[in-house]
């Protein structure tokens, strides 16, 4: 799996995690540049996503991105109910069943974006307790 794919299904968990409803934002919307970030570079999300939506990879998703106490990016794709052809909206509930992997996804982007670890950095050399138990 590539880097770029790792990337965007981690964004896609944590932000299925977080339903956001459009009318009450918990922070106020604001352009991606004022913050930092780069319109172009969040189109390639929105690119990706749909591509996996055509694909059948996914049946859709919700992306919120906030950096600096603004929403910069907050669009959904694809479909809520695919058989019924619902379209996916910014205010679906989402059911996940374990939220250890959202949450150990966003724990991991952000230590990556701190330059701690490595994408590919494989487990056992982050967590020294990963490799196992110690023989004696």
């Amino acid at each position: 799996m590539s880097t770029r794919r790792v990337v965007s299904l981690s964004v896609v968990a944590a932000a299925a995690s977080m339903s956001l409803s459009a009318q009450t934002l918990p922070l106020p919307r604001g352009k991606p540049e004022d913050a930092g970030m780069s319109s172009a570079r969040l189109n390639v999300i929105a690119a990706t996503l749909k591509a996996d939506v055509e694909h059948g990879r996914i049946p859709g998703a919700v992306i919120a991105i906030a950096r600096r106490g603004k929403i910069v990016y907050f669009e959904a794709f694809g479909y809520r109910d695919n058989a019924a052809g619902a379209p996916m909206t910014t205010d679906a509930i989402f059911n996940i069943a374990s939220m250890t992997k959202p949450i150990t996804a966003v724990a991991a982007l952000q230590l990556y974006e701190q330059g701690r670890i490595l994408i590919d950095a494989s487990t056992s050399s982050i967590r020294a307790g990963a490799r196992g138990p110690r023989r004696q």
